[in-house]
């Protein structure tokens, strides 16, 4: 449930996404706006080849080429700094900035994350799935840990087994363990959402 007078956490005002193709300019994108309020589910839906995914990927400065943001503007409202109250928060536009700068590595996945269709085809099929997330917990630790210390790897670990047991994963020691081909679709989509 969005809250009453609250600001948008994501704005995106007239997006557009283009590839240059050697059969010409393709519009994936072509004027989008919406916004996702504090506490609120936004579902895109749409026929298959209408830009969600696109839409999605330049969210998280993830277009690959040869696409590319040509206009519009994704204001996202940060989290508040050092705890601080919704007035601390810092509003960017990530359309602007470098996708593999720090603001943007620290968004996506530490802020903002892209949970595919097919996890099959984001995880790696030679790493634990366990430590694929781990890895990430320990890219973005400053999310879980306090002051300047970092996580160690058993600490990863260990929020990891927790992840698994929030998104209803049984026997989430053992899972950790396993690589994408051994799980279930579910399990697979589950462990993705982790």
């Amino acid at each position: 449930m969005a809250l009453a007078n609250a600001r948008p956490l994501l704005s995106v005002r007239n997006l557009r996404v283009s590839f240059a193709l050697d059969e010409g300019l393709v519009r994936a994108v072509d004027g989008t706006s919406f916004d996702v309020m504090p506490g609120q589910v936004l579902g895109v839906v749409g026929e298959s080849g209408c830009g969600k995914s696109v839409t999605m990927r330049a969210i998280l400065q993830l277009v690959e080429r040869p696409g590319r943001i040509t206009a519009g503007e994704i204001h996202f409202r940060r989290r508040p700094v050092n705890g601080g109250g919704e007035d601390s928060a810092e509003v960017v536009d990530i359309a602007r900035l470098p996708p593999r700068g720090p603001v943007m590595r620290d968004i996506r996945g530490g802020e903002i994350a892209l949970i595919p269709q097919e996890p099959m085809a984001a995880f790696s099929p030679v790493h634990t799935v366990g430590d694929q997330i781990v890895e990430a917990i320990l890219l973005h630790g400053h999310r879980w840990q306090e002051g300047g210390r970092k996580l160690t790897r058993r600490e990863a670990r260990d929020i990891t087994v927790g992840l698994f047991r929030d998104v209803g994963i049984s026997m989430p020691e053992q899972r950790i363990d396993a690589f994408s081909w051994q799980l279930s679709g579910g399990l697979r989509q589950r462990a993705m959402i982790a």
